[in-house]
């Protein structure tokens, strides 16, 4: 009688233990901070049109921007000491990382480059900028770090950045926050950079 009770019971626990198992855990999905009063895309576009029609101003291009290998992931990056980087499973990229930056920097540096039409498709006569990111993650002491540099077009040296952002507050939505940020100061640097 024992036998017969404990076998149901024995069933009844490996059925729920199967079940919390493949419980699937909550993914969460982030994308990088649009920056305030930024011009829709569409209106860019038609802005472009209109600038590749007219004499007057200059025109940037934004190349596709080019991520370190540990970056094309969808997962975001923490770094847990100075040799170990961990790639997080249930924090992720919205979209391709690589997709995210060019289409930031397009609407930074259409508020900040004075002078300048940003376009999607480059004319003959546009500035191009090509942009290496070497890092872009956070690491355990509470910082947005990330490094690489830039090349404009007609100038001879490409640029380094480096920024160290400290996070607001715990978590990966404050991580994606500071280095939202750090996207904006190095678009600060590149705007710097375009000759008027």
């Amino acid at each position: 009688m024992t036998l017969r009770l404990a076998k149901p019971l024995l069933s009844a626990a490996v059925l729920l233990l199967l079940t919390a198992c493949s419980s699937p855990a909550t993914t969460h999905f982030y994308q990088l901070p649009a920056p305030s009063h930024s011009q829709p895309e569409s209106s860019m576009a038609a802005n472009n049109h209109a600038a590749d029609n007219s004499s007057a101003g200059k025109s940037l291009f934004i190349e596709p921007v080019k991520v370190a290998p540990y970056l094309n992931g969808r997962g975001l990056v923490l770094q847990t000491s100075a040799v170990e980087l961990v790639m997080a499973r249930q924090h992720l990229w919205a979209d391709a990382l690589d997709q995210q930056l060019q289409r930031q920097l397009r609407q930074h540096l259409s508020q900040l480059a004075s002078g300048y039409a940003v376009q999607l498709q480059p004319g003959a006569q546009s500035t191009r900028l090509w942009l290496q990111l070497d890092s872009f993650h956070g690491s355990a002491d509470g910082y947005a770090l990330l490094s690489g540099h830039f090349l404009l077009s007609g100038q001879p040296l490409s640029q380094p950045f480096s920024y160290r952002v400290p996070l607001a507050d715990d978590g990966y939505p404050a991580l994606v926050t500071a280095l939202g940020q750090g996207v904006q100061q190095l678009s600060q640097q590149i705007a710097a950079q375009l000759r008027p």
